[in-house]
């Protein structure tokens, strides 16, 4: 006896940010309240109270302020988790970067480490930083998934996402407010995350 069946149709239309390719794995995602209405393809990220909220880059951080008379610096990142491989610290001469691994390497021999989960960042400059100098971070967000459809947090505190798998790049978004498309560094984080654009 021979069977023919038919096991799965997909369909996706203009209304979701699943794409086609690598069949994605779509999730619920607890919201944080009073987000507005978030519309198909927001890049999102959690926040300290593991709750939804968008995904952003945020730069120029105030960390410190120079003294003439220090070299090191620490302070925890406001909107953390963040996305290994993002975080930058400067001071305007020496800049800091992430390694991915929890360590700053400094452009002048400077050694820093960054708790991606809490945030907290510590550096030490190779010199003194100057008197009145700020002391910066700029980071992303750890993303966390793409939204699968339009959500207003004032009726519902959860939604689909996309947290692995294809999204439709067509339709992807970071902020509410003034929705952008994603740069290249993010579309790469969103790749190194396991969510593929296409």
């Amino acid at each position: 006896m021979t069977i023919f069946g038919k096991t799965a149709t997909i369909n996706y239309d203009d209304q979701r940010a699943r794409g086609e390719g690598h069949s994605p794995v779509i999730v619920s995602r607890k919201l944080k309240a009073g987000q507005g209405v978030l519309p198909v393809g927001l890049l999102l990220a959690r926040d300290a109270a593991g709750e939804a909220v968008p995904f952003e880059v945020v730069a120029a951080e105030e960390l410190g302020t120079g003294t003439g008379a220090t070299k090191a610096y620490a302070g925890t990142l406001a909107k953390a988790p963040v996305q290994p491989e993002t975080v930058a610290v400067t001071d305007g001469v020496e800049t800091f970067g992430d390694d991915g691994c929890g360590r700053l390497a400094g452009s002048a021999g400077g050694t820093g480490t960054v708790n991606y989960k809490t945030g907290a960042v510590a550096v030490t400059f190779a010199a003194n930083v100057g008197n009145g100098v700020a002391v910066d971070a700029s980071y992303g967000r750890r993303l966390h998934g793409v939204l699968d459809e339009v959500v207003d947090t004032a009726a519902s505190g959860s939604g689909l996402a996309v947290v692995h798998g294809s999204v439709r790049k067509d339709v992807l978004k970071v902020g509410i407010a003034a929705p952008a498309a994603p740069s290249a560094a993010v579309l790469a984080w969103l790749s190194d995350s396991g969510i593929w654009p296409n």
